[in-house]
Parts: structure tokens; C-alpha cells; sequence
């Protein structure tokens, strides 16, 4: 993840510029299992995330994390499924991945389940569902949709059947990864982060402006939250990627 300002320097370096490798969407595949478009790099940074954090806050301390961008494109789905995929794959770790982006709600598609019964129904009906979710792929990951009712206001997260919900998830998952809709833009988002454990803040490379994405860092904290890292998505190499790694 690197330091958030230094991350940051890169993507105010780097904005403007055009990209053409798309981002590896590991999961167009079975889950686990690399894609063509999920190069060697491609993974090499996912397994880089695990280890980054895992050795920065050790088990136990820090196991509700909301993944979110500063704006839609960032790509903040792709890395809370590929991350969350390679914590319950390669560490055999119990991983709860929930789709709290009710606007544009993707995971029951990566993975192909009913959305019907998800976390809608846990905030609008105080249904226990995490008793009922299947296990996808390899490893031992868990997903939970957003459910059919998107139109919920954002006040139902401050509900004590949201609190209630983040309490039964820790207790019964090592790690809960959340997909949650871009900072800026969205009240959810502000008010979940200071519920959970921590951030993960994803930027676009290229895109996201240095001004906006310390803005989004600064609402977060604000709101009461943590901003355990900063992942730089999209990220161009001039030369090899290797010969960075040496500088």
C-alpha cells in the first residue's frame, strides 16, 4: 500500500496520462483462479496488499475494512473481491465480503448468486442471513449481496441492526471486506467508516487529483475513521516494473 502521501505524489505526477492495460479482473474466471487479463504483476501486487497489511496490524486487531474510492472507475470493487479472494484463498482464512454499493452493486454478478437475500433485508427486516451464506470458490470466502431493496437511506447504517450486523460478522468471520460506493459522493460511506476498523482508500492513477483524494482522506477521518493505507490503482510503468522496485 506505501504511504498515502507518496502515493498520492504519484498520482498527481502521473494524472492525465492515458492508460491502456485494463484492470485485471481475476474473477471473470472462476473465483481463485487468475484470468487472462490478471497478469503475473497483477497478482504479485494483491499478495503485496495481504502481506503489507497483515504484518502492519496482526490478527485480531483490525478485521472490519471498508474498501472505497473517490469516484466511480477507480476500480475499488476489483480490489476488495481480488483482496478479499486471496486472504480466504492463500490463508485460509474464514472471509466475509459484503456489497454495501447500492447504486451500482456488482458482486452478485462476479459471482454469480441470487441477490435477492442480502444486507438489505438484515437492515429493513432485521433478518439474520449470515447463517445462510454459502461458501464461494476455493478457500474459505463468503459473500453477502446487497440485496433487492437499493433504495434505503443512509440512516439505516446508523441503526443499531447495522451495529448489530458488524458485531455478528466479527465474531463469526476472521475478516469482513467491505465494497462501499466513493467517499465523496455518498453519505453511506462517511458513516460506515467510522464504524468499522479501518479504511483502505483506492485511487485511480492517472484520474484521481491529488486535492481530491486528501479531501476524500480528510472526510474519512473526520467522520471518526481510520485510513489504514492507500492503494494507487491503474498504475502506468514507463519503464519495467522491476527496475521501480530497485530505485
Amino acid at each position: 500500500m506505501g504511504k498515502t502521501h507518496e502515493a498520492l505524489e504519484q498520482a498527481e505526477k502521473e494524472y492525465g496520462q492515458n492508460f491502456l492495460r485494463p484492470l485485471p479482473e481475476a474473477l471473470k474466471t472462476p473465483v481463485g483462479q487468475p484470468s487472462k487479463a490478471c497478469t503475473p504483476s497483477d497478482l504479485e501486487c494483491y499478495q503485496s496488499l495481504k502481506t503489507n497489511l497483515l504484518g502492519r496490524y496482526p490478527a485480531g486487531t483490525v478485521k472490519a475494512i471498508l474498501f472505497a474510492g473517490t469516484s466511480h472507475g477507480d476500480g475499488t470493487s476489483t480490489t476488495a473481491i481480488n483482496f478479499a479472494t486471496t486472504m480466504a484463498r492463500d490463508c485460509q482464512l474464514k472471509v466475509l465480503l459484503v456489497d454495501f454499493n447500492f447504486r451500482t452493486p456488482s458482486l452478485h454478478e462476479v459471482f454469480k448468486i441470487d441477490y435477492s437475500l442480502g444486507l438489505t433485508d438484515v437492515l429493513t427486516n432485521g433478518r439474520e442471513v449470515l447463517s445462510n451464506i454459502e461458501r464461494v470458490g476455493p478457500g474459505n470466502l463468503h459473500v453477502l449481496p446487497c440485496g433487492e431493496n437499493r433504495s434505503m437511506p443512509a440512516s439505516l447504517f446508523e441503526s443499531s441492526r447495522f451495529d448489530a450486523f458488524l458485531k455478528n460478522a466479527r465474531e463469526q468471520f476472521e475478516y469482513v471486506i467491505m465494497d462501499a460506493p466513493p467517499v465523496p459522493s455518498f453519505s453511506e460511506s462517511r458513516i460506515i467508516c467510522a464504524k468499522v476498523d479501518g479504511v483502505v482508500l483506492v485511487v485511480g492513477s492517472g484520474k484521481t487529483r491529488r486535492q481530491v483524494a486528501l479531501r476524500a482522506k480528510k472526510e474519512i477521518e473526520d467522520a471518526g475513521g481510520k485510513v489504514l493505507g492507500l492503494v494507487l490503482n491503474r498504475r502506468k510503468f514507463y519503464i519495467p516494473g522491476w527496475i521501480y522496485k530497485r530505485l
